[in-house]
């Protein structure tokens, strides 16, 4: 096993829900020299205390990333937008993601370790999903599709400067902080938004913010993870069961879109000048009992969750507590 110790290494995405937590603990648990990038550092100027050095810079600026490449000896590229723009998720997700694996080629780069999702997988007629499975390439939603091509990009890229590239894909991370999946749930809960489909008695693959954290690393120094993707997840709950601890938090009961007004908002996108915030892939994600093994991480990383999903329902709850709901205005 490697060690990260003294190591230069950079985050991108370092202002992100998984960015800024991956970069304080590379800092202060791994002892690594790292530096972060970003646009917005207001919520993360905490990171600053831990050691990290926060650098604005545009992940699609090629010049201005080359400098912060040059040196380092592993990447960590949490760079993404979940954004349904098909032109937008296209720069940042897919062209950003080859340019960067070629800027560190062309630096001597050790190691990259890109942050992927297990959306990316194809999981047609598959209710096990593992990392056998093919991309999502020709997927109709813009975020599996993007982050799919963006995995094909980057192997390719690396093959091509002999680089050494791991691929994590985590579920649905949540944990204290502003994730989709922690802020973004409890806020739509708050306003009375849905957050599950039908009755939500689908699977639900939550995982502990440090748990993914911790396999972002141990990708970077186990010398096995090179050339490998891994799945990364934990306990399987309901859409229901898991956002109801955060309807007991503000005292309101989650609420379910039927399932044919979802399948109606994810076709009305396919007309010009329409935007909904329900797609084709939200609607494979809520709508189905599927697997997503992680045997293959535990076999070659020996990496197993440490945080049950109570313990870790207990902290995220306590800091929306705290953090967002104390603060909140109708």
């Amino acid at each position: 096993m490697k060690s990260l110790k003294d190591i230069p290494v950079l985050v991108t995405g370092a202002t992100g829900f998984v960015g800024s937590r991956l970069s304080e603990l590379l800092s202060i648990k791994e002892n690594a020299i790292v530096t972060g990038i970003g646009r917005n550092f207001d919520r993360v100027q905490h990171l600053k205390k831990s050691g990290v050095n926060l650098e604005a810079v545009d992940i699609l600026d090629t010049n201005a990333l080359k400098k912060v490449v040059e040196g380092k000896g592993v990447i960590f590229h949490a760079a993404a937008v979940l954004d349904s723009n098909p032109e937008a998720a296209q720069r940042v997700n897919v062209d950003a993601t080859e340019n960067l694996i070629k800027l560190a080629g062309e630096a001597g780069v050790s190691r990259v370790v890109h942050i992927s999702t297990v959306g990316a997988h194809n999981m047609k007629n598959r209710e096990v999903v593992d990392e056998s499975a093919p991309l999502a390439l020709d997927h109709s939603s813009t975020y599996p599709r993007t982050k799919a091509e963006a995995e094909k990009r980057a192997a390719e890229m690396a093959k091509k400067f002999d680089l050494e590239l791991s691929i994590v894909r985590p579920s649905m991370i949540y944990g204290p902080g502003y994730g989709i999946w922690s802020t973004g749930m409890f806020q739509n809960i708050l306003e009375g938004k849905p957050v599950f489909l039908g009755n939500g008695s689908t699977h639900y693959h939550p995982v502990y913010i440090d748990d993914v954290v911790d396999a972002i690393i141990l990708c970077a120094k186990h010398p096995d993870a090179a050339g490998e993707s891994f799945n990364i997840s934990a306990e399987i709950t309901t859409w229901r069961e898991f956002m109801s601890h955060y309807g007991q938090l503000c005292d309101k009961k989650p609420k379910g879109l039927p399932l044919i007004v979802a399948r109606l908002m994810a076709f009305a996108n396919k007309i010009p000048g329409i935007k909904t915030p329900i797609d084709q892939g939200f609607i494979e994600m809520a709508n189905s009992c599927k697997q997503f093994p992680t045997k293959k991480a535990s076999d070659i990383l020996g990496w197993e969750p440490k945080v049950t999903l109570k313990e870790g329902l207990k902290r995220t709850t306590q800091w929306l507590e705290e953090e967002v709901y104390k603060k909140w205005k109708p």
